[in-house]
């Protein structure tokens, strides 16, 4: 989870709201009543506008989209694969889409800055950021600033967007503690991470070796550095190994009973379905909703493609086969899995802090970076 400032987690005024031109169709004879036995003929559908058939035609030009990110993102193969099929038939193209698996988010973002300041195509049309990985490669001028919301029919709510445009939100989710249900359960649960510094959960609990999340809470507006680092001080005592955030099976063995804090709520999700006894809950002193974006880098080398499959992504399609494959999706997509819990936590007084591009921007992440590389090394016992 480490990003181009030591970490890995990483939205534009709204523009003039384009409406979609319809074509003009010729008059219609009404449709027969339902007395005569006759079904009423379905409207048709709207013409794309002319923006986005631009963009169309442009991508039927290209003829090829190429995608790098790692196996483990966002449903990986699978996904990819799934969302080929959605993407041609929404366009009406037969694009050949390029899936390789690639390396962190980190390492990608500081390719494609390279490749960018080296005047090269990029190596991936579409980039996977965090929020601090979509800051650092917009101030390196990498990253191609949209107006989605002009053309892109999936891409209307202005809360999606990065400032600048250069990303947009795809998924969102509630990092806080895997555990197993197996052996803990009703109120030996933790509900905060103060309750973790509690004697009955010595020996009992893993972190992970990039201290997720312990750097937004360092900033300002929640803990504070020297709230984390005392925090951190005495939580180390408390684990006794670092896991990888995928890491489930070594839950399930029984080495480990809690993981704090975990990347958010999609691994326990896909334990879940698959049967295993994981269970999680968010943190009740560390509220946090985890961003993801997809951006457009700027010297990708089929941008008319690589914007029409960011707006696929946040079809309802597109976001169902996420969830499918990923058990994550966004929660302010019409149709959200994930937004009824949303819902149920907002409603019972949570107040969320969103960890996304803005707040990278209102932090100094630069002592943020010093402060987490300080907790990785206690949370090591170094």
């Amino acid at each position: 989870m480490t990003g181009l400032t030591m970490r890995t987690r990483a939205r534009l005024s709204a523009g003039l709201l384009v409406a979609l031109v319809a074509c003009a169709q010729p008059a219609s004879p009404p449709a027969a009543p339902a007395s005569q036995g006759q079904p009423a003929s379905a409207a048709p559908a709207p013409s794309p506008s002319s923006a986005l058939q631009a963009l169309i035609d442009g991508a039927r030009r290209e003829g090829e989209l190429d995608l790098v990110w790692g196996e483990g993102q966002s449903g990986g193969g699978e996904a990819v694969e799934r969302w080929t099929q959605g993407f041609n038939k929404q366009y009406g193209l037969n694009l050949a889409v390029r899936w390789t698996p690639g390396p962190s988010v980190q390492e990608l973002a500081v390719r494609l800055i390279q490749q960018n300041q080296a005047n090269q195509p990029a190596v991936t049309d579409v980039q996977i950021n965090t929020e601090v990985t979509a800051l650092d490669m917009s101030q390196a001028n990498a990253l191609e600033s949209v107006d989605w919301v002009s053309w892109a029919p999936n891409i209307q709510n202005a809360k999606l967007l990065a400032p600048g445009g250069v990303g947009v939100e795809f998924t969102t989710q509630t990092p806080g503690f895997n555990y197993s249900t197996a052996r803990l359960t009703g109120d030996a649960v933790p509900r905060s991470l103060q309750d973790l510094l509690q004697s009955r959960y010595t020996g009992r609990i893993a972190s992970t070796p990039y201290a997720a999340y312990f750097d937004s809470l360092a900033s300002r507006e929640l803990w504070g550095e020297q709230r984390v680092i005392e925090y951190t001080t005495r939580f180390a005592e408390q684990i006794t190994g670092l896991v990888r955030c995928g890491e489930i099976e070594r839950f399930l063995s029984g080495e480990f009973d809690i993981l704090a804090i975990d990347c958010g709520n999609s691994n326990a999700i896909r334990a879940q379905a698959a049967g295993a006894p994981i269970g999680q809950v968010m943190a009740s002193d560390a509220p946090l909703i985890a961003i993801r974006y997809m951006s457009v880098p700027k010297n990708a080398r089929h941008p008319n493609a690589a914007k029409l499959w960011v707006n696929y992504i946040l079809s309802r399609e597109g976001q169902d086969i996420l969830y499918q494959t990923d058990f994550v999706d966004h929660y302010l997509v019409e149709g959200s899995k994930s937004a009824s819990r949303m819902a149920e936590l907002r409603a019972s007084g949570v107040t969320f802090t969103t960890i996304d591009v803005e707040f990278v921007q209102r932090n100094d992440m630069q002592s943020l970076a010093r402060t987490l590389a300080d907790v990785q090394r206690i949370l090591q016992k170094q």
